[in-house]
C-alpha cells in the first residue's frame, strides 16, 4: 500500500474525550452491507468526523475542530478485515456466541456483542497504530450500546 498522506499527524490526535467516554459515552455500531463499512462511534452518528487511516482498512474517526478521537472505521470489513483476524471473526459471528429465538434475543446479543466486537477491532488496530489504543479499548469495553 502506498504511504498515506494525512491531514493531521497522528501524534496530534487526542484521546481525552475517549477517556471520559469510557464512563459517560455511548457506543454506536453500524455496518453498511452495501459498502462493507463498519463504523464504531462514541458520539452520535450525526457528529461531524474526519478519518485518519492507520492502515489499509482501519481509520481513527476524530472531530476536526478539536482532533479528539471518537471512534473507528473499518473498510472492506466482511470481505477482507474479518477473515484476517480470528478474534474479530469470532465476535462478528452471532451464531458462534448465542442462540436467537426472538427479537429480544437479537437486542440482547447486540448489546453484549457490540462492545466485544468493538474491543477486538481496537485491539487488532493497536498492532498497527502509531499511538496507544488502550484508552479506546477501555471506552469500547465500558460504554453502553445503542
Amino acid at each position: 500500500m502506498a504511504k498515506l498522506k494525512r491531514l493531521v499527524p497522528t501524534h496530534e490526535l487526542r484521546t481525552s474525550f475517549v477517556r471520559e467516554a469510557a464512563s459517560k459515552g455511548r457506543l454506536f455500531v453500524h455496518h453498511d452491507k452495501a459498502s462493507d463499512l463498519l463504523v464504531i462511534l462514541l458520539v452520535p452518528p450525526d457528529t461531524p468526523t474526519a478519518v485518519h487511516y492507520i492502515d489499509q482498512y482501519v481509520g481513527l474517526l476524530y472531530q476536526p475542530d478539536n482532533l479528539e478521537v471518537v471512534g473507528l472505521q473499518v473498510e472492506a470489513f466482511e470481505k477482507s478485515f474479518v477473515p484476517r483476524h480470528a478474534s474479530v471473526e469470532r465476535a462478528w459471528r452471532l451464531s458462534d456466541s448465542c442462540e436467537l429465538e426472538d427479537f429480544g434475543d437479537i437486542q440482547r446479543a447486540f448489546e453484549t456483542q457490540a462492545p466485544h466486537l468493538a474491543t477486538e477491532i481496537a485491539r487488532t488496530a493497536e498492532e498497527v497504530a502509531e499511538f496507544s489504543m488502550r484508552e479506546i479499548v477501555r471506552a469500547f469495553e465500558e460504554a453502553p450500546t445503542y
